[in-house]
């Protein structure tokens, strides 16, 4: 602050800082420094029976409350919580400790979390930060903490972490946007901004924000940054991006969607995006990730518990269903499955090959989708064909399934995700009644680089022309045969992805609902000079850049 005379002029220097975006969006507002950090040296009012009770009476309310706010999704989830709060094991080691130990009752929490995390697959990592979660509840719960922070203002909100019972305590109305250090991409603060079309970053050290409550942010849920005290430039795009997004949301209709001539169906890969999908242009799913059924349970899913979710999506959606076969492997991995150890899991039993080794799973999984409500609507597809035998073994199989139960075969189709498949698409014809091109694993094995190291980002990108020129091949071979294509990877929710797609002449693009406004936006005002491309202008390019200057 220069002062000089009577005035006082204040020179405030933006900051930057870089995380991991979770939710799409630019929003600009007040920091709101949420924190419920736990305090060890704070008095111990209830021992620990007495602080299970009334957390377990507090998710009670608060799952009643969220049931009668149409909050249904949450409300799951803090059921998941309670059961987690009550697991056997975990009761029973916080026992063997002092019942007014916290320290010691929160180091159960913390092995338990550890033992979780240290397995493979980012859907157990972020259950760890969970087991986390309640266990700092609980031990708040034990002190009498309240935490009662619920703003008036419109804010974005900061925070170590954020639980269901920190966000249900929140004015999400108010809230502009999230920045959570500690949460994972399916983690509870992301699947709520996702749902209400909140910007959220995750994974920047909130510690290191230099910011105070009177400090202006501004988020892009777009890149992951965050800008403290933003300058004119930042503030400009989100004046700019709240503008284009009415129009965004303006041009999302029937008959525009009907005048490009293309088919969006939505990608469901848990219960909840089940649950928080409310799409009135949206009918069909083109890609049903069924891997959750057993990601998220600790014993084998029962036929009764597979065919009650079949039944739920097929009462949520009115028309096609592509049902893609359990994809187990690589870095997806569920413990009682006992999938083999090894060195290369991108490579080994996975997909349809895993199915292959455990038939009996397979068919269990077949029946449920032919003895549901399914059997009208469906197309069951299978992951990783590598070969055309894969998919005759897997068809055999299906046709038995359909013969004892007596109902009509439905539409079998192949994920095209490995360049074995894509190159020899023309192999598939006589036999596939569709094709679905999962862009990620296709980019992965054409390319040669691990997804999950972003150490080789630059080797995942799906525009390189070599990954084109094998999606233009099975997108030629359908266009030939008459064999419905769609592709069902990331690729379709990009922008610059479904532009390219459409250009090469896709119609049917199976993608992240909440995606759908802005891919049809970007395709309806650029669909003249997509038109009017021509297949080799694209796929002579020597690498992605250049393919991305000529679409833009």
């Amino acid at each position: 602050v220069l002062h000089y005379q009577n005035i006082s002029l204040c020179l405030y220097i933006m900051k930057t800082y870089k995380g991991t975006n979770a939710s799409p969006g630019w929003s600009s507002s007040k920091a709101f420094f949420f924190n419920s950090e736990l305090n060890f040296q704070k008095e111990v009012k209830y021992d620990f029976e007495t602080g299970l009770k009334l957390l377990n009476k507090k998710y009670i309310e608060l799952i009643s409350n969220l049931n009668s706010s149409q909050r249904e999704v949450e409300s799951e989830i803090i059921t998941a919580y309670k059961l987690i709060l009550n697991d056997p094991e975990i009761l029973s080691n916080c026992r063997l400790v002092d019942s007014r130990d916290i320290i010691g009752i929160y180091d159960v929490f913390i092995s338990t979390a550890e033992i979780i995390g240290s397995l493979e697959g980012d859907y157990l990592k972020q259950r760890s930060e969970d087991i986390l979660s309640i266990g700092k509840e609980l031990i708040m719960t034990m002190q009498n903490t309240q935490i009662n922070k619920i703003q008036d203002e419109e804010v974005i909100v900061v925070a170590k972490d954020l639980t269901p019972n920190d966000t249900s305590v929140l004015n999400l109305k108010k809230v502009k946007g999230f920045i959570v250090e500690n949460a994972g991409l399916t983690s509870h603060t992301v699947i709520v901004a996702k749902n209400l079309g909140i910007p959220c970053v995750i994974g920047i050290d909130v510690d290191n924000i230099d910011s105070t409550e009177n400090s202006i942010i501004a988020i892009n849920g777009f890149s992951g940054e965050v800008f403290v005290e933003p300058d004119g430039e930042i503030i400009r795009q989100v004046e700019e991006y709240k503008l284009r997004n009415l129009d965004v949301k303006s041009n999302y209709t029937k008959k525009n969607i009907s005048q490009l001539g293309i088919e969006f169906r939505a990608n469901i890969g848990n219960e909840e995006e089940l649950e928080l999908f409310d799409d009135k242009l949206i009918k069909s799913i083109g890609l049903f990730r069924s891997e959750f059924i057993y990601i998220d349970s600790k014993t084998p899913p029962t036929l009764k518990e597979q065919i009650s979710i079949n039944n739920k999506l097929s009462s949520k959606f009115s028309e096609t269903i592509v049902f893609r076969t359990l994809d187990i492997g690589g870095d997806k991995t569920v413990p009682y499955l006992n999938l083999p150890i090894e060195e290369n899991p991108f490579l080994g039993i996975r997909g349809i090959r895993f199915s292959f080794t455990d038939e009996k799973l397979f068919r269990e999984q077949i029946i449920s989708i032919l003895s549901s409500e399914l059997v009208s609507k469906v197309k069951i597809m299978f992951p990783m064909v590598a070969l055309l035998e894969d998919f005759t073994k897997a068809k055999e199989i299906v046709v038995e399934e359909a013969q004892k139960l007596d109902v009509e075969l439905p539409k079998l189709g192949v994920m095209i995700e490995t360049p074995s498949a894509a190159i020899a698409a023309e192999a598939f014809v006589a036999d596939v009644d569709f094709f679905s091109i999962g862009t990620n694993d296709l980019t992965q094995y054409t390319l040669a680089a691990d997804r999950g190291l972003s150490t080789l980002s630059r080797y995942h990108d799906n525009l390189h022309p070599s990954v084109l020129y094998l999606i233009n091949n099975v997108i030629e071979t359908g266009r030939k045969y008459d064999i419905e294509v769609s592709v069902c990877g990331d690729m379709a929710s990009d922008i610059d992805g479904a532009k390219v797609l459409y250009a090469l002449g896709l119609r049917i693009f199976s993608l992240a609902p909440s995606q759908a406004p802005l891919i049809l936006n970007s395709i309806f005002t650029s669909h003249k000079k997509l038109m009017h491309l021509k297949k080799d202008e694209i796929l002579n390019q020597k690498n992605s850049q250049s393919v991305r200057n000529i679409i833009n």
